[in-house]
């Protein structure tokens, strides 16, 4: 899915893909980094399905599934 140029615009733009991990694990939720095609910085958002998860994302839910059990 491309990203339109209005949601490009709003959305925080990070140089990096580390310093958009780095942001995404400060989150409280589920966030993921993509590289945009319209302006080639990073970006981050909540579709994670199908997607290949960040290593953190990854511990936060094993971690969330262990202490429901």
């Amino acid at each position: 899915m491309r990203t339109r140029p209005a949601v490009c615009a709003r959305k925080k733009r990070f140089a990096s893909e580390d310093d958009a991990n780095a942001a995404a694990e400060r989150a409280p939720f589920a966030l993921r980094a993509y590289r945009c095609g319209l302006c080639r910085r990073w970006h981050l958002t909540g579709r994670t399905k199908g997607m290949k998860l960040p290593p953190f994302e990854l511990a936060r839910r094993k971690t969330m599934r262990t202490r429901a059990e």
